[in-house]
């Protein structure tokens, strides 16, 4: 089986699989939205509440907020994917569910994101850098909520994932790029952000992307934005669970998934 039939088998399966959790949760798409909405909130307090006595611990304090929410989204998100349904049974311990392996990665980070602009410099490409930081560990997200790795093991277990599925997994996630950047948003900011760990709930599209209308930041366009990036991590979810235990020559000797 070469590439391209492995490609379509493997993107029919995630595309299969992905409309069947849609049907089943619909409510899902706008979760990016009501999440981003949250850590805005959550932004705007910590600015009020912070900025003059301790803002030199703001931050520190934003990965822990950054954290609690990419945690409850997971912990969703994972339901979704591995269930096809979401349960609110629980609702507020998923805030912790996934925070500590969170918060690890973010700590790892926050480390690489604080050399990376004297990286940048000395090989004179920071956009590249922060683009190849971006690629490399794109599937960080998913090694923590499919996976369960945490702190170094997800860089680790990323990069190990992307040696064997660099192409299958990095064409929908420029294609999710491209969409966005059709819609009006920066194609460069969003590859080039080092924004790995909350690519699923599309947090840059919340923070990063006002500037559409200074006015007016949740427009319609972010809402689209927001629908889209939740297909996209449904998508993703899926694909990853082909991928993840799997390689090209397991599937053409199985010939199906």
């Amino acid at each position: 089986m070469n590439f391209f039939e492995d490609l379509q088998l493997v993107y029919k399966k995630a595309g299969q699989d992905t409309l069947l959790k849609i049907k089943k949760a619909p409510q899902f798409l706008i979760f990016p939205f009501i999440y981003g909405i949250i850590y805005m909130l959550g932004l705007f307090l910590i600015g009020r509440l912070l900025a003059r006595s301790y803002a030199p611990i703001i931050g520190f304090i934003i990965p822990l907020l950054t954290a609690l929410i990419l945690s409850s989204y997971f912990s969703v998100l994972s339901d979704l994917i591995y269930y096809n349904r979401i349960s609110f049974r629980n609702f507020s311990k998923t805030f912790m569910a996934y925070f500590a392996s969170i918060y690890s990665v973010y700590f790892i980070l926050m480390i690489i994101s604080f050399f990376m602009p004297g990286i940048g410099v000395m090989m004179g490409a920071t956009t590249l850098v922060g683009a190849a930081i971006t690629l490399a560990f794109n599937p960080i997200a998913e090694s923590i909520y499919v996976s369960g790795e945490y702190y170094t093991s997800a860089y680790t277990h990323s990069l190990s994932f992307m040696k064997e599925n660099f192409l299958l997994w990095t064409i929908p996630f420029l294609i999710y790029l491209g969409i966005l950047h059709l819609l009006g948003f920066d194609f460069t900011f969003m590859i080039s952000s080092n924004s790995i760990v909350d690519i699923p709930l599309g947090e840059n599209i919340m923070t990063g992307l006002s500037y559409l209308n200074p006015m007016d930041p949740y427009n319609i366009k972010v809402l689209i934005a927001s629908i889209i990036t939740a297909i996209y991590a449904i998508f993703r979810g899926n694909l990853y669970r082909i991928l993840v235990g799997s390689t090209r020559r397991k599937r053409a000797y199985m010939g199906e998934l």
